[in-house]
């Protein structure tokens, strides 16, 4: 009975009155991240919501990573939560779009594009496999926190997509080692001013704590992309280096292997 209540009453209801408030609001289409976990998609949404024009949802949605057939095609199946989550956010009146994240979008950048029109953009940010598959679980901390497998799955969906006139493919090191030019680069992709306010996101940031942080965002330093060097991850180092997988994806992104 519940989940006919949800599916037939509840859900129709917050859809519509949540696309009647995104039509009033939101005049662009909107932008999404997606990438590996571990991979700076959560730093990368702090930094977008220091932008005036676009609105962060400071919460992953889950929105997009379950799609069925509707009368148009395929929609997402958890449309609500998105709808849910503006109608109970107060959108900025300065903002025209909105821009959602979460790792396993990368899976479903086909779906969301057609799904969202060729004006959506989508953020496809990569990292060093060694960084990525070093990083330990804050809440088991005698575990590496994403499998090598995983790492090689998700870039790979991305990757396909590279030369997608829709999709930006970001290396996280470069976004620490190079802010200026690259927030510049990706500002001219999803065709917004590159504002004072994102020279400085880390004094605007509207999104500033996220579960993936564990804590408040933090400013970045180019020393901690060394820490899987580490002689305590060098067995996990080697694991990653053993997969030809992995061998293909860093070169093909210009990693020193």
């Amino acid at each position: 009975m519940n989940n006919w209540w949800k599916t037939n009453i509840t859900s129709p209801v917050i859809n519509r009155l949540g696309r009647i408030k995104e039509l009033n609001h939101f005049s662009r289409a909107p932008i999404l991240i997606g990438g590996c976990g571990r991979s700076g998609t959560s730093l990368l949404l702090s930094m977008l919501s220091a932008h005036p024009k676009i609105f962060s949802f400071p919460k992953e949605l889950d929105a997009f990573t379950e799609w069925h057939e509707g009368s148009g095609g395929l929609v997402p199946t958890r449309l609500d939560r998105l709808y849910r989550a503006i109608l109970t956010h107060r959108i900025p009146t300065q903002s025209h779009r909105w821009c959602e994240k979460r790792p396993a979008n990368v899976r479903y950048i086909s779906e969301i594009l057609r799904y969202f029109g060729p004006d959506a953009r989508f953020i496809h940010l990569v990292r060093d496999p060694r960084a990525v598959c070093t990083s330990i679980h804050p809440e088991r901390p005698h575990e590496y926190w994403i499998p090598v497998d995983r790492y090689i799955g998700d870039v790979a969906a991305g990757l396909t997509f590279a030369d997608h006139p829709q999709v930006f493919t970001l290396k996280y090191e470069h976004l620490i080692t190079d802010y200026a030019a690259q927030m510049s680069r990706l500002c001219h992709f999803i065709e917004e001013p590159m504002t004072e306010e994102m020279h400085h996101w880390y004094e605007h940031a509207r999104v500033r704590n996220n579960r993936a942080w564990f804590g408040s965002v933090k400013e970045v330093y180019p020393k901690a992309l060394d820490q899987w060097k580490n002689q305590v991850h060098q067995a996990r180092v080697e694991e990653i280096m053993k997969r030809p997988e992995i061998i293909r994806i860093m070169d093909s992104l210009g990693y020193v292997i």
